[in-house]
């Protein structure tokens, strides 16, 4: 296998060999402090990076081999010819630098590896993508494994399948894997690499040396190594980036030109399929590289104005956002007001309005430490636990559709039970996963009712409880994540055992579990054996209940999922982004924006007993949720760093309540009591056209993405011209009927509207403005209505700010 070497004994090589100049004081240097290049085997390359001051200027060095016969320089990359020793010599601007080069291993080398070689090639050049022959159905009846996930199949697809017409092994020059690539013959992907160049090379030795079958001994890939791992760069400047792959068998080597390049922003960066990327916005962007079944990512800054020295702050959170704002030169908006403030924190909390009074009490306040205070007094009430259940309602799929109705109230009861009693979220996890028993008695039950497969339950607790969608894998490995087919069947032994039977009463299913019962691999029909993500499998001396054993896998305070999906979460909800966002979409391609502020969130959470309401404590006492939520000049394009708080349409059910306070006329629900609100509703099965329309989940997925929170046409031409709306305006004991009786004066009027709607005092032109419109009514009772309907119909109303 292909090592690097002692770079002394390069040195000494290389002065043997070839004769240079003494260079000039440099302070080019070769990419990660490296002093030489190392091609060891037939099929090894070597990318050139060299940097300048921490730059990639490779692109404006010159390049030249002191022995062009012992290696191909190509685009900055350096393949084998024969066994010997030179230099590559860089230079720029009259600045000289001298990397040693050695190339061993060509004579008498082996045939190439199909799996370790082959396979990489071919994913390289997109050979077995979705786009491509890795399409469920393949193209032009050439079918690979998607990226390669079954290398024994695609062995069989290229050397067997349609009579082994693909390959020739008497004249390799003629097969069909070499002339369609390089376009001596039709192909729709076109021309990939050129005859002669190192890949039709390695694929005419494999064809040659008798296609040599994909072989078990062959060294898996341990880890990726990106060089450089993090660069700051300005719009329009370059990078290129060198992939190092360990072995199993202790190796490493450069696998750059094996490797596929994309990004996850391109708004940011682009990249070129070999690895060159160029900053073309502002923020940060990941380069996102795969390697056989591994996936990394290297991450690029493009500051939005000369990053500045990070200031003082008084928490923890608020320094480590500081941080990440500070290295992209972004600024922070001020405070938010009072009124702001107390608007904001309801909603997210309780998920309803203050009430004019509770806003004028506030406002007048003086206490320093109202904030924190009113913060304390929204966690006590019992409008916390009404909007709480609602929200892990969602994600438990409380639905009467599918639970019937005594099992809804059942896992309803549980959760408001749960929220009221703050119950630590690895209790709530523990007691949902290891569930059993009738599904009318024991609410946690409902759990397996809704998620009644293996499959489905591998799935929903990925999703639930580690934030990662593993569904990809059912059918191959994961397309844009690490995980493998057989990691699915392995997390879906852990419930292969619970079993559903029905009760005594109609429609009653009893949980429970038994002592046999296995998953097996669909492709090999291999028993798996129950193995958490990243975890080590279970004993096969176990005997238990294998749901306790994963159950403590997943709540251990070292688990690397748990923790951080939870408080993720959380931030998501009360900051309108997540840190990483699809919230339910962990994984290594879709990085976070703050990984250390993650980090530190999650150890927190853990550390004080996965205490939510400490949490949620932490997260609303910090500067960046009590900012304002308008941008500064600087930090106007900051989308994901918490530089000024986010904007974020009113959910639903908290929108439509808003609607009720705001006129005093709250929503009937076919069914429900009078005064039952939106947030309260046990499930999302309740009759109602504005609930729909605003985005309401069915609660049929669990999926973030269930609820829509975007807005769109249809909402806007309700709150305009909806029946709904226009009833609770003109209500008879409606707000406005009320304020008319009461002969409120115009001022005070005017002033009520606002506090019940915006939840603030109108300013003196808006106080002008309404009172004026008042007096010079000619139906004051509809001018009235017009004011609040305007007040409905702004952004400041539908959105919490």
């Amino acid at each position: 296998m292909r090592k690097l070497l002692c770079s002394g004994a390069l040195l000494g090589l290389a002065a043997l060999s070839y004769s240079a100049p003494p260079p000039s004081k440099s302070t080019l240097a070769f990419s990660g402090g490296e002093k030489a290049i190392a091609l060891s085997g037939a099929y090894a390359s070597a990318r050139v990076l060299i940097e300048e001051n921490g730059r990639d200027v490779t692109g404006d060095v010159k390049l030249a081999l002191g022995n062009p016969s012992l290696a191909v320089l190509k685009d900055g990359t350096l393949w084998p010819r024969k066994d010997g020793a030179t230099v590559l010599t860089a230079t720029r601007n009259g600045q000289i630098l001298m990397i040693p080069v050695t190339v061993t291993g060509l004579a008498g080398a082996k045939p190439p590896r199909f799996r370790s070689d082959v396979m990489p090639l071919l994913t390289r050049y997109g050979c077995n993508q979705g786009g491509c022959h890795g399409a469920q159905q393949g193209k032009g009846g050439f079918k690979l494994s998607l990226q390669g996930y079954d290398p024994d199949a695609d062995y069989e697809s290229i050397t067997r399948a349609a009579a082994g017409r693909r390959v020739s092994p008497a004249q390799p020059e003629n097969s069909l894997l070499l002339r369609k690539p390089t376009m001596l013959v039709s192909h729709k992907g076109g021309q990939l690499f050129e005859a002669g160049s190192p890949a039709h090379k390695l694929l005419a030795d494999w064809i040659a040396a008798g296609m040599p079958k994909p072989l078990p001994e062959e060294p898996d890939v341990t880890g990726l190594e990106i060089v450089p791992a993090v660069r700051t760069l300005s719009v329009g400047q370059k990078q290129r980036f060198r992939v190092w792959a360990s072995f199993s068998d202790k190796t490493r080597r450069d696998v750059s030109a094996e490797s596929l390049f994309s990004v996850s922003d391109g708004s940011v960066a682009q990249v070129t399929l070999d690895g060159n990327a160029k900053i073309v916005g502002k923020g940060e962007g990941a380069i996102l590289i795969r390697y056989q079944d591994r996936v990394a990512t290297a991450s690029l800054l493009s500051p939005f104005a000369a990053p500045r020295a990070p200031q003082t702050q008084p928490t923890t959170v608020d320094r480590l956002i500081e941080n990440k704002l500070a290295a992209l030169g972004l600024d922070t908006s001020p405070n938010c007001s009072d009124a702001d403030f107390l608007r904001r924190v309801s909603l997210d909390l309780i998920g309803l309005l203050p009430t004019p009074g509770e806003a004028r009490a506030f406002l007048t306040d003086t206490d320093p430490q109202k904030r924190t205070k009113l913060v304390g007094r929204l966690l006590e009430r019992p409008e916390y636990v009404d909007y709480w259940t609602l929200k892990w309602g969602d994600l438990l799929r409380s639905n009467r559709n599918v639970l019937g109705d005594k099992g809804l109230t059942a896992l309803n009861r549980w959760i408001r039970n749960s929220v009221a009693a703050n119950k630590p979220w690895n209790a709530m996890a523990r007691e949902l996963l290891l569930a059993q028993g009738s599904v009318y008695d024991d609410g946690p039950a409902n759990y397996f009712r809704a998620a009644s497969t293996p499959d489905a339950l591998t799935e929903t607790t990925s999703q639930v409880f580690l934030g990662v969608r593993i569904a990809c894998a059912k059918c191959h490995n994961h397309p844009y994540e690490k995980w493998k087919q057989h990691q699915y069947y392995q997390f879906a032994a852990f419930f292969s055992r619970v079993k559903t039977k029905n009760g005594e009463a109609p429609d009653e299913k009893i949980i429970y579990t038994t002592k046999s019962g296995e998953t097996t691999h669909p492709r090999t029909g291999k028993v798996m054996t129950p193995t958490a993500l990243d975890g080590a499998p279970l004993p096969k001396e176990f005997t238990g209940d294998r749901r306790l054993a994963f159950a403590d896998w997943l709540t251990d305070a070292k688990n690397p999922f748990f923790a951080k999906v939870l408080v993720n979460r959380l931030w998501k909800h009360f900051m309108g982004q997540g840190l990483i966002d699809p919230v339910d979409d962990v994984r290594v391609t879709n990085p976070p924006t703050n990984p250390a502020l993650l980090d530190w969130l999650a150890a927190d959470f853990v550390n004080h007993g996965y205490d939510l309401k400490h949490t949620m404590r932490t997260i609303l006492s910090t500067r960046a949720y009590q900012r304002t939520a308008f941008p500064t000049k600087i930090n106007v394009a900051d989308t994901r760093y918490f530089s000024h708080y986010f904007f974020k349409r009113l959910d639903a059910e908290p929108l439509l309540d808003a609607v009720g306070s705001a006129t005093g006329v709250l929503e009937k629900f076919g069914g429900y009591p009078a005064g039952m609100r939106a947030t309260e509703l046990p499930d999302t099965t309740a009759g109602s056209y504005f609930l729909d329309l605003f985005g309401r989940p069915a609660r049929n997925i669990v999926c973030q993405c269930e609820r829509l929170e975007a807005p769109n046409l249809g909402q806007l031409l309700h709150f305009m011209n909806g029946k709904g709306i226009n009833q609770k305006l003109s209500a008879k004991d409606g707000r406005i009927a009320k304020l008319i009786e009461a002969k409120t004066p115009d001022d005070k009027l005017v002033q009520e509207l606002y506090l019940a709607s915006l939840t603030r005092l109108p300013d003196q032109d808006e106080l002008f403005d309404g009172v004026m419109s008042l007096r010079e009514a000619k139906d004051k009772r509809q001018e009235v209505e017009d004011i609040l309907w305007a007040l409905l119909n702004s952004k400041e109303f539908l959105f919490n700010h």
